[in-house]
């Protein structure tokens, strides 16, 4: 039998990718480096929020000089591979059976419920720890809405969840008019 590269096939003898038949519909098949491969899930995803109120408002977090959760009750307007926890606080659990990277993004509109200006820092979490590089920090006013936005990279597995932490240099209620914590994933 002759020796034929794949580059000179022509479009009659090109054939699917190893595995194809036991593939998922929206699966990719991802290489190992080592001439093998798993097809996973092309994405994975969730949209969490806080639903709007400037008035009310939608979320008030009682804000210490530690570190402490968040704990909203979360809406989801989309999902996939993922669902949203409340006990034992507000978290986005990833429930996909593929190991993933998940661009995370949460932002919020945020103010102070009264007092002088406090200093606010909010940061993300994975499993309880806080994902390093996400900690950011503002000038937080009474009676001022400000726009918090925080972004990362972060790789998922089976069970991994997702919370946001905030603390301030002073004890204050923090109110939200609306937030969002977000996750679009990509095979790992």
């Amino acid at each position: 039998m002759a020796t034929i590269d794949h580059s000179a096939l022509g479009s009659g003898e090109i054939h699917e990718p190893k595995g194809v038949f036991s593939a998922s519909s929206g699966e990719v098949y991802v290489a190992n480096g080592t001439g093998s491969g798993v097809w996973t899930p092309a994405d994975s995803h969730i949209a969490g929020y806080i639903d709007f109120d400037a008035t009310t408002p939608a979320y008030q977090h009682s804000t210490t000089t530690s570190d402490t959760l968040l704990d909203p009750t979360f809406s989801v307007a989309s999902s996939k591979n993922f669902s949203g926890a409340t006990s034992p606080n507000a978290r986005l659990v990833y429930d996909g059976s593929a190991n993933v990277f998940a661009l995370t993004t949460f932002t919020a509109s945020v103010k102070q419920a009264s007092g002088g200006d406090k200093e606010l820092q909010i940061a993300l979490a994975k499993n309880g720890t806080e994902i390093p590089g996400t900690r950011s920090i503002m000038t937080l006013a009474t009676n001022n809405w400000r726009t918090y936005a925080i972004s990362t990279i972060v790789s998922l597995s089976t069970n991994d969840y997702i919370e946001v932490l905030i603390k301030a240099d002073a004890s204050h209620t923090t109110d939200f008019a609306g937030a969002n914590l977000t996750m679009n994933c990509f095979p790992g």
